[in-house]
Order: C-alpha cells, then structure tokens, then sequence
C-alpha cells in the first residue's frame, strides 16, 4: 500500500535552496524526496515530544488536551 502523499508548495531561503540542490546532486534523489524525508523526520520528532509530554502531564497529574483543556495553538 502506497503512502498518502499530499501537494505543497513553499518559498525557501537561497541557502536552503543551494544546500537542497547540493543534496539532490550528490545523492542522486529527486529535491522534492529530500524535502519530503526532512519533513517527515521533523514531524515524527515533534509528534514523540507530544506524546512524551502528553504522558509527563499525565504522571503529574496535570491536565491536558485529551481531557478537554482549552488552550492556543501555534
């Protein structure tokens, strides 16, 4: 089964773009690939502090936002 993938378009600095260009010549993989492996790992690290967190809350006794807590986001 093939992983859902989804479009996205971003401006990025001169220096992301020669570092992106760089990689994509080095490695042989397609710049939209790089971009998309990046990505995934900074999602995957931010999705583990959440729930590290959620759980550190949990063990404190604390609130958080399973239980219903209205809080700003971003």
């Amino acid at each position: 089964m093939a992983v859902e993938l989804r479009d996205l378009r971003a401006k990025i600095t001169v220096e992301a773009d020669a570092a992106l260009d760089a990689e994509a010549r080095a490695s042989g993989m397609d710049r939209s690939e790089i971009v998309r492996d990046v990505l995934h790992t900074w999602a995957s690290d931010r999705i583990d502090m959440a729930k590290l967190l959620l759980r550190r809350l949990e063990f404190e006794g604390l609130a958080g936002a399973p239980e219903g807590v209205r809080g700003r986001v971003g």
